[in-house]
C-alpha cells in the first residue's frame, strides 16, 4: 500500500511539473520534453533511453501538448531533419539526447 501511494505520488507530482513547464515552453521545446520524458521514464523501467515505440498518434501527442497535429507533425519532421531523431511508422530513435535537451535547455 504504502509503495502505491509512493508511485502515485511521484506521477502526480511529475504531471504537475510537465503541465508547468509546457505553459511557458514553445512548440520544439515541448515536443523535445515529451520526448526526453518519455525517454526518462522508459530507462526507469529497464528499456532502451533511445528507441521508442510511440504509440500515439500526432494528433494525441498534441493534445496532450497543447498544440496542433500540424505543428506535432511539423516539429517531429524538423527533428528529424536536425538528425535529432530518426521515425519509422510508430517506432522513434533518438539519435541525440543531448540534442533534444538543449532544444529544451537542460
Amino acid at each position: 500500500m504504502q509503495q502505491l501511494h509512493r508511485v502515485c505520488s511521484l506521477e502526480t507530482v511529475r504531471e504537475q511539473r510537465v503541465k508547468l513547464l509546457l505553459g511557458s515552453m514553445r512548440a520544439e521545446e515541448r515536443v523535445a520534453a515529451f520526448l526526453l520524458n518519455l525517454s526518462e521514464r522508459l530507462t526507469a523501467l529497464g528499456y532502451s533511453p533511445s528507441d521508442l515505440a510511440l504509440r500515439m498518434t500526432c494528433e494525441e501527442v498534441g493534445t496532450m501538448l497543447g498544440m496542433k497535429l500540424e505543428t506535432v507533425a511539423r516539429t517531429l519532421s524538423k527533428f528529424q531533419k536536425d538528425a535529432l531523431i530518426e521515425i519509422e511508422g510508430e517506432h522513434v530513435r533518438i539519435v541525440s539526447i543531448e540534442g533534444l535537451r538543449a532544444v529544451v535547455g537542460r
